[in-house]
């Protein structure tokens, strides 16, 4: 008899997960922006168009760190990908655990700066490709403008088909609030992180570690009982 394909998640436990990983994200990106001389753990994007510039100014170091920062995260992402195939998502997130655990470890160290500069992004890769698809819906919790633009993109569908317009697909279920909660998330995180920073928290990298055990029992939970 075949396996049966795994069930698919509802909106609601879609939406406390997608919560949790977007503040995650939010939070590590705020304090890696900070403490890497704004370089970014998870915007890519950013990223890239911070290197273009670094090499038109012929600014050869930064554009050098830029370049590791995005390997670092493609080769993260292939290795994290290739884990969750094999082993499921929740190993991803106890290796997540361990990369902050380290990046902890290191802040007494002289190598607390290239630890981050190598970990962080790893870390936000682990996440991208540990947990990316929510009740049907592919989502990214560490990139926000797809985000947005699928938000947008799923209201205008609800709108036109309340409109009467016959051609339009009805969006999936989740497909408007579960993009909407990764953002905003996504925005809390980074407040969490800014505010950390500012008023000189302790420990600023094992606060994230209670996130991790929050889901980590909620997709072991539902792995057991699915």
């Amino acid at each position: 008899m075949p396996d049966m394909p795994p069930a698919i998640p509802s909106v609601a436990v879609s939406a406390r997960r997608i919560l949790v990983l977007g503040i995650l994200a939010g939070y590590v990106d705020a304090l890696s922006f900070a403490h890497l001389g704004g370089l970014f753990a998870s915007a890519m994007t950013g990223n890239t168009t911070h290197l273009s510039a670094a090499i038109a100014h012929a600014n050869t170091h930064h554009a050098v760190l830029l370049i590791c920062v995005l390997a670092i995260f493609l080769g993260a992402a292939f290795i994290a990908s290739l884990a969750r195939l094999r082993w499921g998502s929740a190993y991803g997130i106890g290796l997540m655990a361990c990369l902050l655990l380290v990046v902890q470890a290191a802040q007494s160290g002289s190598h607390a700066h290239l630890t981050e500069l190598v970990l962080l992004p790893a870390l936000m890769a682990v996440q991208g490709e540990g947990m990316a698809r929510f009740s049907g819906n592919a989502i990214q919790t560490v990139v926000i403008t797809s985000n947005m633009l699928k938000c947008a993109s799923a209201l205008a569908a609800a709108l036109a088909i309340r409109c009467g317009a016959s051609n339009v697909a009805p969006p999936p279920a989740g497909s408007i609030v579960l993009p909407a909660l990764s953002w905003s998330g996504f925005a809390c995180g980074a407040m969490m992180g800014a505010l950390a920073l500012l008023w000189h928290a302790p420990l600023p990298f094992l606060w994230p570690l209670s996130w991790l055990a929050i889901l980590y029992v909620d997709i072991r939970r539902a792995k057991s009982t699915g």
